[in-house]
């Protein structure tokens, strides 16, 4: 059958765990934190290719992409900007060390080896330390859903001469079970930079990836070991930006990009005491080629960056009577970056510039749990990190929940957190700034839940986020300070959904946005501005027993920037042809529309695709 069940938000029933939101995975109905789940069926339902137009519907988050699929684009949690979004795929930090900022780019990321995906909104640094000022997405990569060996095979076609095929191989048995995903997709695509504004080069994109995850008992339920590895290439165009326009220029820039990452941990216990520990890596190298007119001449242009990730991490957990636990644990991470830049003038002739500069963060935290009845749940984090740049910084969660009823459900939340300034920021030989500290923030939030039965529900969550010590590049000063004021994201968050009869689902959500700053910004993420407004809707409904039609909606106001208003509608219709199988047809901005996600940039006009999907 179809799905029936689209969940827009966290839809989830009480049985469902939030395997992030604390150092242990908790039920959904006793963690405090306001989060999302989104499972490999709402991903299929909808049967889009980029993670971002699916998280671009979730309550308080926004996205801003610069072009077609493959070229950068960044999300935002209640008006928090990317690299303050901390990004991990099984396990593995994914955000790019390399980078002016340190922040993953959701570009590229598509949904085909995808099983899972949570969103924590709210700073998360006491457990996850820096880049988890705003929030966390934790995505899960496919896994094994019966026991022996298992395919699953999909293949899409469309419109920008898109074609994205994914072959995924399964097996479990008692003790183990393991997914192997390959997945290339590649398009034609359109142009970046904006075709209303008069231009037409097509900017295509390519990828292949491998993935892999896998859990396996050595000789006792009492000791699991659990694998994970991708690796990726992929190559984009990209149009340039000159004086804050954007324009297709010349029609060679290019970017190649490598990522790859592994982790291994264990799981074991002795005693009262459960253990994990774990080793990760993950390195990114890019390369980006082009040609730039500037000072009256012509730039062949090349820009080499590399960055790298080893984190080594212990956790522990113990009971502490029968109402509370105690986790704990420290993890040592050691990031990388190396940076070479060769400009080839007809005026100025050949520069070349390098540098590879290295930090250590070691890291100790806890978190405490406890519910003193069935009503109650608490719980409170604490983390120290120590920078070898800046010294020392600690950051600290509250949590509470509040169930009165079963289908009555009060949320309360209290954090720090921090930002690390990235390589490049401290250490940039024309910007860096070696004497920065870390940004730092203070987050709220409250919510109230109200449930009807099994899967249909209210929610309303006021935040308020504020930050200090934010880290700027000054056109003053022509580098990186620490500029001195206070930025502000504050609103409210609203979430539903429910069946409105028998094979009819509902979904929608509303998120207003109150954005401002009395610190003086030149470039920095804080200064950036969110819609005022967004709201979304899903209808998912059964068209006989073979049939299932979803619908989507998006719409932005109250954007700045000069960017208009917008909404957009995609539609999805499914047919089982056999059971295991099933063809659909999916039409992307029905209405075409005419609208952009950051200034100057293009979003696809009206565009069908074709794809199958099938499980052996």
């Amino acid at each position: 059958m179809p799905p029936l069940l689209l969940a827009q938000d966290d839809a989830y029933d009480l049985g469902v765990l939030i395997l992030s939101a604390g150092l242990e995975a908790a039920p959904a109905d006793e963690t405090g934190v306001s989060a999302a789940v989104i499972t490999e069926d709402d991903l299929e339902a909808t049967g889009e290719t980029r993670v971002i137009d699916f998280l671009a519907r979730q309550p308080g988050v926004t996205i801003r992409a610069t072009g077609p699929l493959g070229t950068s684009a960044g999300v935002s949690i209640r008006g928090v900007g990317q690299n303050n979004i901390q990004v991990r795929v099984d396990g593995i930090d994914v955000s790019d060390p390399s980078g002016t900022q340190v922040a993953f780019d959701f570009g590229g990321l598509m949904t085909s080896d995808i099983s899972r995906i949570e969103i924590l909104r709210g700073a998360q640094s006491a457990l996850y330390g820096s880049e988890a000022l705003g929030g966390v997405i934790n995505i899960t990569t496919k896994t094994a859903d019966k026991d022996g060996f298992g395919v699953q095979i999909a293949s899409e076609y469309g419109s920008y001469e898109t074609l994205r095929s994914a072959v995924t191989l399964t097996t479990a048995g008692d003790g183990y079970d393991s997914a192997l995903t390959f997945s290339h997709a590649r398009s034609d695509g359109f142009s970046a930079a904006d075709e209303n504004d008069g231009n037409d080069e097509e900017d295509g994109f390519s990828a292949t990836r491998l993935s892999f995850a896998g859990s396996y008992e050595l000789g006792s339920p009492d000791l699991v070991m659990h694998l994970s590895f991708f690796d990726e290439r992929s190559d984009y165009e990209y149009d340039e930006a000159s004086g804050g326009v954007v324009s297709d220029g010349s029609p060679d820039e290019l970017t190649v990009k490598k990522q790859n990452g592994a982790r291994i941990g264990f799981d074991f216990v002795t005693g009262a005491v459960d253990h994990s520990v774990s080793a990760a890596w993950f390195r990114i190298d890019r390369t980006l080629t082009g040609t730039s007119a500037s000072f009256g001449g012509i730039s062949d242009d090349r820009f080499d960056y590399t960055g790298t990730r080893m984190e080594y991490r212990y956790q522990g957990g113990v009971d502490l009577g029968a109402t509370a636990r105690l986790a704990f644990g420290a993890d040592h991470t050691i990031e990388e970056f190396d940076t070479a830049v060769a400009l080839d003038h007809t005026i100025f002739g050949l520069f070349v510039d390098g540098q590879s500069q290295d930090t250590t963060v070691n890291g100790t935290f806890a978190e405490l749990t406890w519910a003193p009845n069935d009503m109650w749940n608490l719980s409170a984090a604490l983390r120290h990190d120590v920078h070898s740049e800046f010294g020392g910084h600690t950051t600290g969660r509250l949590s509470a929940v509040y169930r009165p009823m079963d289908d009555l459900i009060f949320r309360a939340n209290a954090a720090t957190g921090f930002r690390a300034p990235s390589g490049y920021e401290l250490y940039d030989g024309f910007a860096g700034n070696p004497d920065l500290d870390p940004e730092t923030s203070k987050s709220f939030d409250l919510g109230v839940e109200k449930r009807y039965g099994e899967t249909a529900f209210v929610r309303a969550t006021a935040f308020h986020v504020e930050a200090e010590d934010i880290i700027d590049y000054s056109f003053t000063t022509f580098g990186y300070v620490q500029a001195e004021g206070t930025s502000t994201r504050q609103g409210l968050e609203l979430a539903f959904g429910g069946a409105l009869r028998e094979g009819l689902r509902f979904d929608g959500s509303y998120t207003w946005t109150d954005s401002f700053s009395d610190a003086d910004l030149d470039t920095s993420s804080w200064s950036a501005f969110v819609p005022g407004q967004q709201a979304s809707a899903s209808v998912t409904a059964n068209l006989g027993q073979r049939a299932s039609l979803n619908v989507t909606g998006l719409w932005a106001g109250n954007r700045a920037d000069d960017l208009d208003d917008y909404g957009v509608v995609n539609s999805t219709l499914t047919y089982e042809i056999m059971e295991d199988a099933e063809v659909y047809l999916r039409i992307e901005n029905i209405f075409d529309e005419e609208y952009q996600t950051a200034p100057g940039y293009g979003q696809s006009d009206r565009a069908a695709y074709f794809g199958v999907r099938a499980s052996l």
